[in-house]
Protein backbone atom coordinates (compact mmCIF):
# COMPACT_ATOMS: atom_id res chain seq x y z
CA UNK A 1 0.00 0.00 0.00
CA UNK A 2 2.95 2.41 0.51
CA UNK A 3 4.05 1.85 -3.03
CA UNK A 4 0.33 2.82 -4.43
CA UNK A 5 0.73 6.03 -2.52
CA UNK A 6 4.18 6.54 -3.17
CA UNK A 7 3.26 6.02 -6.81
CA UNK A 8 -0.30 8.45 -6.68
CA UNK A 9 2.12 11.43 -4.88
CA UNK A 10 4.70 10.98 -7.39
CA UNK A 11 2.62 11.28 -10.53
CA UNK A 12 0.67 13.91 -9.22
CA UNK A 13 4.17 15.89 -8.59
CA UNK A 14 4.82 14.86 -11.97
CA UNK A 15 1.53 16.16 -13.60
CA UNK A 16 1.74 19.74 -11.83
CA UNK A 17 4.90 20.37 -12.91
CA UNK A 18 4.19 19.94 -16.28
CA UNK A 19 2.16 23.31 -18.47
CA UNK A 20 -1.55 21.86 -18.57
CA UNK A 21 -3.12 21.65 -22.35
CA UNK A 22 -6.60 22.91 -20.71
CA UNK A 23 -5.91 26.74 -19.51
CA UNK A 24 -8.08 26.11 -16.56
CA UNK A 25 -9.09 22.79 -15.85
CA UNK A 26 -10.42 23.82 -12.52
CA UNK A 27 -13.83 24.34 -14.15
CA UNK A 28 -14.43 20.86 -14.62
CA UNK A 29 -16.59 19.10 -12.22
CA UNK A 30 -17.38 15.00 -12.48
CA UNK A 31 -19.86 13.13 -10.58
CA UNK A 32 -19.54 9.48 -11.04
CA UNK A 33 -22.28 6.79 -9.71
CA UNK A 34 -21.12 3.46 -9.52
CA UNK A 35 -22.57 -0.49 -7.85
CA UNK A 36 -20.05 -2.98 -7.15
CA UNK A 37 -20.83 -6.30 -6.35
CA UNK A 38 -19.15 -8.13 -3.58
CA UNK A 39 -19.99 -11.63 -4.49
CA UNK A 40 -15.82 -12.66 -5.53
CA UNK A 41 -15.07 -14.64 -1.94
CA UNK A 42 -17.12 -17.27 -0.34
CA UNK A 43 -16.36 -15.19 2.92
CA UNK A 44 -17.27 -11.62 1.49
CA UNK A 45 -20.40 -10.57 0.34
CA UNK A 46 -19.97 -6.85 0.58
CA UNK A 47 -21.91 -4.40 -2.18
CA UNK A 48 -20.77 -0.95 -2.59
CA UNK A 49 -22.76 2.10 -3.91
CA UNK A 50 -20.59 4.65 -4.61
CA UNK A 51 -20.87 8.89 -5.33
CA UNK A 52 -17.91 10.49 -6.37
CA UNK A 53 -18.10 14.11 -6.75
CA UNK A 54 -14.53 14.95 -9.14
CA UNK A 55 -12.57 18.46 -9.96
CA UNK A 56 -9.90 18.49 -12.82
CA UNK A 57 -7.24 19.84 -10.82
CA UNK A 58 -4.43 19.14 -13.52
CA UNK A 59 -4.31 18.28 -17.24
CA UNK A 60 -1.38 17.53 -19.63
CA UNK A 61 -1.50 15.45 -22.38
CA UNK A 62 -2.98 11.84 -22.02
CA UNK A 63 -2.73 12.31 -17.96
CA UNK A 64 -5.28 14.29 -15.94
CA UNK A 65 -5.23 14.91 -12.33
CA UNK A 66 -8.53 14.69 -10.25
CA UNK A 67 -9.49 15.80 -6.22
CA UNK A 68 -12.90 14.97 -4.88
CA UNK A 69 -15.08 13.46 -2.12
CA UNK A 70 -16.42 10.24 -2.29
CA UNK A 71 -19.43 8.57 -0.38
CA UNK A 72 -19.89 4.82 0.41
CA UNK A 73 -22.74 3.01 1.21
CA UNK A 74 -21.78 -0.29 1.73
CA UNK A 75 -24.29 -3.42 2.49
CA UNK A 76 -23.99 -6.98 2.88
CA UNK A 77 -21.90 -9.43 5.51
CA UNK A 78 -18.59 -11.14 5.93
CA UNK A 79 -18.66 -15.03 7.63
CA UNK A 80 -15.48 -15.28 10.28
CA UNK A 81 -12.46 -17.12 9.23
CA UNK A 82 -12.77 -19.94 12.44
CA UNK A 83 -16.78 -20.55 12.10
CA UNK A 84 -19.30 -19.39 9.52
CA UNK A 85 -21.10 -17.16 11.65
CA UNK A 86 -22.24 -14.34 9.53
CA UNK A 87 -21.11 -10.62 10.45
CA UNK A 88 -23.31 -7.72 9.70
CA UNK A 89 -20.96 -5.77 7.42
CA UNK A 90 -23.08 -2.23 6.42
CA UNK A 91 -22.07 1.37 6.72
CA UNK A 92 -22.35 4.73 5.15
CA UNK A 93 -18.70 6.43 4.61
CA UNK A 94 -17.17 9.65 3.06
CA UNK A 95 -14.00 11.12 2.39
CA UNK A 96 -11.44 12.85 0.31
CA UNK A 97 -10.41 11.02 -3.06
CA UNK A 98 -7.89 11.27 -5.64
CA UNK A 99 -8.35 9.96 -9.42
CA UNK A 100 -5.93 10.28 -12.12
CA UNK A 101 -6.81 9.17 -15.58
CA UNK A 102 -4.93 8.50 -18.53
CA UNK A 103 -7.04 9.26 -22.03
CA UNK A 104 -6.75 8.08 -25.68
CA UNK A 105 -9.05 9.65 -28.06
CA UNK A 106 -11.02 6.88 -30.43
CA UNK A 107 -12.64 8.96 -32.94
CA UNK A 108 -13.80 12.26 -32.93
CA UNK A 109 -16.11 12.31 -29.69
CA UNK A 110 -15.23 8.53 -28.49
CA UNK A 111 -12.31 8.38 -25.95
CA UNK A 112 -10.98 5.07 -24.36
CA UNK A 113 -9.84 6.07 -20.59
CA UNK A 114 -8.12 4.21 -17.89
CA UNK A 115 -9.29 5.15 -13.87
CA UNK A 116 -7.11 5.08 -10.85
CA UNK A 117 -9.30 6.05 -7.36
CA UNK A 118 -8.34 6.39 -4.52
CA UNK A 119 -10.47 6.97 -1.32
CA UNK A 120 -9.59 7.57 2.53
CA UNK A 121 -13.01 6.91 4.09
CA UNK A 122 -14.63 7.59 7.56
CA UNK A 123 -17.51 4.93 8.41
CA UNK A 124 -20.01 5.40 10.89
CA UNK A 125 -19.57 2.33 12.36
CA UNK A 126 -16.16 -0.75 12.31
CA UNK A 127 -16.76 -1.56 8.39
CA UNK A 128 -16.36 -4.46 7.62
CA UNK A 129 -17.39 -5.94 10.62
CA UNK A 130 -14.24 -6.38 13.04
CA UNK A 131 -12.56 -3.63 11.08
CA UNK A 132 -12.00 -0.12 12.33
CA UNK A 133 -14.50 2.64 11.57
CA UNK A 134 -12.16 3.85 8.64
CA UNK A 135 -10.62 2.57 5.41
CA UNK A 136 -8.85 3.12 2.14
CA UNK A 137 -10.89 2.31 -1.35
CA UNK A 138 -8.76 1.47 -4.60
CA UNK A 139 -10.44 1.51 -7.77
CA UNK A 140 -8.86 0.80 -11.10
CA UNK A 141 -10.55 0.28 -14.69
CA UNK A 142 -11.38 1.28 -17.87
CA UNK A 143 -13.86 3.35 -19.69
CA UNK A 144 -15.71 4.64 -22.48
CA UNK A 145 -16.47 8.49 -22.87
CA UNK A 146 -18.92 10.44 -25.22
CA UNK A 147 -17.58 13.80 -25.34
CA UNK A 148 -21.12 14.82 -26.96
CA UNK A 149 -20.35 18.55 -26.97
CA UNK A 150 -17.37 21.27 -26.21
CA UNK A 151 -18.49 21.34 -22.15
CA UNK A 152 -20.04 18.07 -21.63
CA UNK A 153 -19.26 14.37 -21.53
CA UNK A 154 -20.67 11.08 -20.32
CA UNK A 155 -19.04 7.69 -19.75
CA UNK A 156 -19.24 4.42 -18.63
CA UNK A 157 -17.24 1.91 -17.44
CA UNK A 158 -16.13 -1.34 -15.39
CA UNK A 159 -13.79 -1.33 -12.13
CA UNK A 160 -12.44 -3.28 -9.81
CA UNK A 161 -12.21 -2.32 -5.83
CA UNK A 162 -11.10 -3.06 -2.95
CA UNK A 163 -11.72 -1.83 0.18
CA UNK A 164 -9.40 -2.18 2.97
CA UNK A 165 -8.36 -0.71 6.95
CA UNK A 166 -4.63 -0.96 6.15
CA UNK A 167 -3.86 -2.29 9.44
CA UNK A 168 -2.96 -5.88 11.09
CA UNK A 169 -4.84 -8.56 9.49
CA UNK A 170 -6.31 -9.15 12.95
CA UNK A 171 -8.46 -5.80 12.25
CA UNK A 172 -8.11 -6.42 8.49
CA UNK A 173 -11.11 -7.76 7.13
CA UNK A 174 -11.10 -6.07 3.52
CA UNK A 175 -13.00 -7.01 0.66
CA UNK A 176 -13.09 -6.49 -2.85
CA UNK A 177 -15.85 -5.93 -5.78
CA UNK A 178 -16.22 -5.06 -9.29
CA UNK A 179 -19.08 -3.53 -11.06
CA UNK A 180 -19.95 -0.63 -13.26
CA UNK A 181 -19.71 3.12 -13.02
CA UNK A 182 -21.56 6.00 -15.09
CA UNK A 183 -20.32 9.34 -15.12
CA UNK A 184 -21.31 12.93 -16.51
CA UNK A 185 -18.63 15.53 -16.66
CA UNK A 186 -19.11 19.08 -17.10
CA UNK A 187 -16.66 22.28 -18.06
CA UNK A 188 -18.39 25.48 -16.15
Amino acid sequence: MRRILLLMVALLMLASTASADDPDPKRTIEVQLERFNGHMFDKRKVNNYNVHVFQKVHDHRALSVYRGLTFMRATGYIRTHNNDDLLESGAVGFGPALMLRWTQPLTGKLHLAGDFTGSLLACDHAHPANGRAYGFMWRVGPRLIWQYNEDDSISAGYSVSHFSNGTRKSHNPGYNSMGFTVNFQHKF
